[in-house]
């Protein structure tokens, strides 16, 4: 996501319009390269203008930092004006049809990956997007007008730059190359807010853990969107190293985070049904939050990243007196396979639907290395659901309690 808001930057679309604006004046077509600046000058303009009125305030659950007003948005509007073009350009263009078609469905993606990316990050809301998106078309369809107008524009049709057309088009190349390495940069180097887990506001004492669901608690987990899925099925308390601890000696391992590049690699992995101990694990949600830890165990009978045990952890505001150590709930599955989600129609994992066998695993595994079972409690009815990719699942709606590492409570 952060890949594809930076696409939409300041700084990358005006490398992309410079670059191409050279580009077009090495083949000797000044309107071509007065459209690419007028579409970064006038994208630029209004969101500023509009800013400036409107001073519409953002979302407060930002997870980047910006101090602009909310509406609109650049990223939003000078991408779909600058992509667009490019897409009428390549519409109207002698490129072989199903080059055309990739070219145009791909800038169309990209467009539409900025708009999702800004919603994700969480800098604005959805009226900011559609509203942004209007205004785009409307100058898109300007420029459009402009670059295609029968009449000679003197000041533009005769523009003269005193370079070869060989020298502009290596700036105009250098300047796109320059254009894929600032989307990298500005990527790795955009400052994020911090998702800590909740601080510790809640005070618990073990009979009362063994007893009930903490109320306050949601007992369930979520999707992207806040769509129920499995209900909490495992309540740890220990901090996070002694979790580290008890889950590296049972065998299991901590699972990297999904960035692109990572996630990249894990498709390798199950397309070659290759093992990936590692692999990262779809983020769920509890609070709106995603998980704090995720651990994952291969199958004994097939190694392959296709087919593994995992767990999803999050720090809760509780914690268990008299020391005050954290308490964590969790859900588990069992991956089964690789299949096309339903519901995402997209490539995921597919869940065995008794994922209370795999809450037994777990429990099992911990106690082995040293952890105690304190109890269960009662979470939720025993149900039926689905999870986030359109699977079934059961359970009998209970969560085990239990306690890492060596501490005995009375």
């Amino acid at each position: 996501m952060l890949a594809l808001t930076e696409l939409g930057s300041t700084t990358v679309l005006s490398l992309l319009c410079s670059g191409l604006a050279l580009l077009a004046l090495a083949r000797d077509q000044p309107r071509l390269a007065a459209t690419f600046m007028l579409a970064l000058a006038g994208s630029g303009l209004i969101s500023t203008i509009l800013k400036a009125l409107f001073s519409y305030a953002r979302p407060m659950d930002a997870i980047v930092r910006v101090h602009e007003p909310g509406f609109p948005s650049g990223h939003m509007l000078s991408g779909t004006v600058v992509y667009g073009l490019l897409a009428a350009l390549l519409l109207s263009s002698q490129v072989r049809r199903g080059a055309r078609a990739l070219g145009i469905t791909l800038l169309l993606l990209v467009i539409v990956g900025i708009g999702l990316s800004r919603l994700y990050l969480g800098v604005h809301w959805p009226s900011d997007l559609l509203g942004s998106l209007g205004l785009a078309l409307i100058l898109l369809a300007s420029l459009l007008f402009f670059l295609h107008y029968n009449h000679s524009i003197r000041w533009v049709d005769t523009l003269h730059v005193p370079l070869s057309a060989n020298a502009l088009s290596m700036g105009g190349k250098s300047v796109l190359i320059l254009a894929v390495g600032a989307t990298v940069l500005l990527m790795s180097q955009t400052e994020t807010i911090p998702n800590k887990p909740h601080s510790a506001t809640h005070l618990l004492d073990i009979h009362a853990l063994r007893t009930f669901f903490p109320p306050e608690l949601p007992r369930w987990s979520e999707d992207l969107v806040g769509g129920k899925m499995e209900p909490i099925s495992l309540v740890f308390v220990g901090d996070e190293e002694e979790l580290l601890n008890a889950f590296t000696r049972a065998g299991w391992a901590r699972a990297d985070s999904p960035t692109p590049l990572r996630v990249v690699k894990e498709g390798l992995a199950a397309l070659r049904n290759l093992p990936d101990p590692t692999g990262p694990a779809t983020p769920a949600f509890f609070s709106d939050r995603p998980q704090d830890l995720t651990f994952e165990k291969p199958d004994t009978g097939s190694p392959s990243i296709q087919r593994r045990h995992h767990t999803r952890l999050w720090q809760t505001s509780y914690c268990l007196a008299p020391s005050c150590r954290p308490v964590w709930v969790a859900t588990a599955s069992f991956d089964m396979g690789i299949e096309i989600s339903p519901s995402l129609h997209l490539p995921t994992h597919h869940i065995d639907p008794a994922i209370d066998h795999e809450r037994a695993l777990i429990v099992t595994d911990l106690t082995r290395v040293g952890a105690k079972q304190e109890g269960s409690v009662h979470v939720a009815q025993p149900l039926r659901g689905m999870n986030a990719a359109g699977d079934p699942f059961w359970t009998d709606g209970r969560a085990i309690v239990l306690s890492m590492a060596c501490r005995q409570f009375r």
